[in-house]
């Protein structure tokens, strides 16, 4: 099923890629981090962030049996699965935020805000309404444990 990801993706890599090319033109000079030091801790941070979210893609992508679980019509609820709801978006809604926070720009990291927003409507009002109408009280189960995007350890007991 292809549902809103792919508009979702191309979305946000031409806004990130867009203030990237822009903040080095230097087109976008306000809110532009001086400090050194923070400046370092912030390219750090965004190291991490995009390394995590090569792993969060290549645990959904090659690690789970999601191609399998398609095919057999099965909920996903094991694996990256278990910690997160979409790592599929996580990850690229985790590596544009890596791109954005290593520009360095207190303007600039205000789009993740707006990506997770957009992400979290777009996820409820579609591929979310179409799991619940499918799987009903198992996934009702699995979203009351499972964060939607962000990584974080299952809450409450692991029976679906």
């Amino acid at each position: 099923m292809l549902g809103v990801g792919p508009f979702y993706v191309s979305g946000i890599f031409i806004v990130t890629v867009s203030a990237t090319i822009f903040r080095y033109l230097g087109w976008l000079r306000i809110g532009t981090i001086d400090n050194l030091w923070i400046r370092i801790l912030l390219i750090l941070i965004a190291i991490v962030l995009m390394v995590e979210s090569v792993i969060v893609w290549c645990l959904a992508v090659f690690g789970s049996r999601m191609v399998e679980s398609v095919k057999t019509g099965q909920l996903m609820t094991t694996g990256i699965y278990a910690w997160v709801r979409h790592p599929v978006y996580t990850a690229f809604f985790l590596l544009n935020t890596g791109i954005l926070i290593s520009q360095t720009n207190w303007c600039l990291m205000a789009l993740p805000f707006v990506y997770w927003l957009a992400l979290s409507i777009l996820l409820k009002r579609t591929e979310e309404r179409w799991l619940q109408q499918k799987f009903g009280a198992q996934y009702a189960r699995y979203a009351a444990r499972v964060n939607r995007v962000l990584p974080w350890p299952p809450r409450g007991p692991e029976t679906i």
